[in-house]
């Protein structure tokens, strides 16, 4: 599934409204788009000079990430990258639990020590995500930032501990309530390391910062289904490091403030294991600063679909 267009995207179409909800400053309002263009064919022709830029600039922006490939159930232990199942808690620690006091659901767990070292992340220690059990799997699509989730950072293991099995509060339906699937609830999915590198995509704020020249000249319409015809991307892989994703427009572009989100904690697309609404993609975002500071406070969490 390649990003969804920017047109329709900025627009706020699809599942889940994305925040801020205005385009950039200085650009028109955007419109639904036709298959046909006003001034064209159905599609621009190829650009040879903007697809050797685009590259060029993905290429300058890239950054080291560990790819997880999804890899068979999960081993009930402490350690190990996984989707789901059960999860290790230490000996006198309550399950972590939503604003309105009801069981989140653990949603993926990262072991720093088990992949490939990135650099800026830790070379060891585990952090654990879990996220609200509701329809809106615990996102507020305005404020990321004020979204119900919980990331704990475990630089060590405890002596002791025992391992859990994920919570449903009563009443939560399985694949509703939650992205994953089913059973993956309470039967784990491991994700195998693999470095690599990921770059930014043109639904990133960067490109718009980068490429303005380009909206200028063309108009969204046609700028639109230029991008979308050319640039399509490649396949979408669990990862850690590198860039976000997104399906829909990414939502730092809206508020300045949210551009300190630069570092990836974790981005999960839909698969066999999860289910982000339509076929989407949650993450989890920090500061560099604050990954640098091993400061797991202040993280951002957000996720969209077609």
């Amino acid at each position: 599934m390649r990003p969804a267009p920017l047109l329709a995207l900025l627009a706020l179409a699809g599942c889940s409204p994305q925040g801020g909800g205005e385009p950039p400053a200085g650009h028109p309002t955007p419109t639904p788009s036709s298959t046909r263009l006003s001034d064209g064919p159905p599609y621009p022709p190829a650009d040879p000079k903007l697809a050797k830029a685009y590259r060029a600039w993905q290429a300058k922006l890239a950054l080291p990430a560990v790819d997880l490939v999804p890899a068979g159930a999960a081993q009930e232990t402490q350690g190990g990258n996984r989707i789901g199942g059960p999860v290790w808690l230490a000996d006198g620690e309550r399950w972590p639990v939503d604003r309105k006091g009801k069981p989140m659901v653990f949603l993926a767990q990262v072991d720093f020590a088990a992949m490939p070292h990135l650099p800026d992340y830790p070379k060891s220690g585990v952090l654990q995500f879990f996220i609200a059990h509701n329809d809106m799997y615990g996102a507020d699509f305005q404020r990321p930032e004020n979204s119900d989730f919980r990331v704990i950072w475990r630089p060590a293991f405890a002596t002791g501990g025992r391992m859990v099995r994920n919570a449903l509060h009563k009443g939560a339906v399985l694949g509703i309530d939650s992205p994953l699937e089913g059973k993956r609830s309470l039967v784990g999915v491991a994700l195998a390391p693999k470095a690599s590198k990921r770059v930014p995509t043109y639904n990133d704020w960067q490109f718009v910062r980068d490429f303005e020249e380009l909206y200028n000249r063309n108009g969204w319409g046609r700028l639109n289904a230029l991008l979308d015809a050319h640039f399509g991307e490649g396949p979408e892989v669990h990862h850690v490091g590198g860039h976000p994703e997104f399906v829909q427009d990414d939502w730092r572009m809206f508020r300045p403030e949210y551009r300190k989100a630069d570092r990836v904690l974790l981005n999960l697309w839909s698969d066999k294991t999860l289910m982000w609404g339509d076929a989407g993609q949650g993450q989890f975002l920090i500061a560099r600063v604050d990954l640098l500071k091993r400061d797991f406070s202040r993280v951002w969490y957000q996720w969209d679909c077609s």
